[in-house]
């Protein structure tokens, strides 16, 4: 129920998103979407990350349309965890997009840098002490790196010289890429 009725809101606000890709999910119309008992404000980033990653490998949806597949099978505690980061792959798979997946963060930081774009998460802090963050990237040209949804209130892409700079410092939960 509670995902039909936050499916209709969704829904809703589709035709307002910004152009491209995504950042802030904590203002404007993101923050409106809903997910579980919660605004995307919250909860929002592995959806948006999916939409963006989505966007960049030309096999864009409705965010309205992941958010709703998603939070059947990977919703944590209504969403105020917000989701099961290592549903992110299945649900890649279940759409028969083909990505590389690792929980190592070593094999991330060596391998994704040559690839295209990815989903990455991570503890923003302290293992279990912060929060978990999910941010799409796309490998630029020269190795830099541009993230999408860094932060929850600033409305551009954070660019970054290495894959490195941009989650080196991070605890790493898991990331895909193609």
């Amino acid at each position: 129920m509670l995902g039909y009725i936050n499916y209709k809101n969704n829904c809703r606000l589709e035709a307002s998103l910004p152009k491209g890709l995504l950042n802030a999910q904590g203002l404007g119309t993101l923050q409106q979407y809903r997910y579980g008992l919660f605004s995307f404000g919250w909860c929002g980033c592995e959806i948006i990350a999916v939409y963006n990653f989505l966007q960049m490998i030309g096999r864009p949806r409705p965010l309205c349309d992941i958010s709703r597949e998603i939070y059947r099978y990977g919703h944590l505690l209504l969403g105020f965890f917000g989701t099961n980061v290592y549903v992110i792959p299945y649900y890649f798979r279940r759409h028969h997009i083909p990505t590389e997946t690792t929980r190592n963060k070593t094999v991330f930081l060596r391998e994704a840098a040559k690839g295209k774009c990815g989903v990455i998460s991570f503890w923003t802090g302290k293992v279990l002490r912060s929060s978990i963050h999910t941010v799409a990237f796309r490998m630029e040209e020269g190795g830099t790196v541009r993230v999408f949804n860094r932060y929850n209130k600033k409305d551009f892409d954070h660019v970054y010289n290495s894959l490195p700079e941009a989650f080196g410092a991070y605890p790493f939960l898991t990331a895909n890429w193609v």
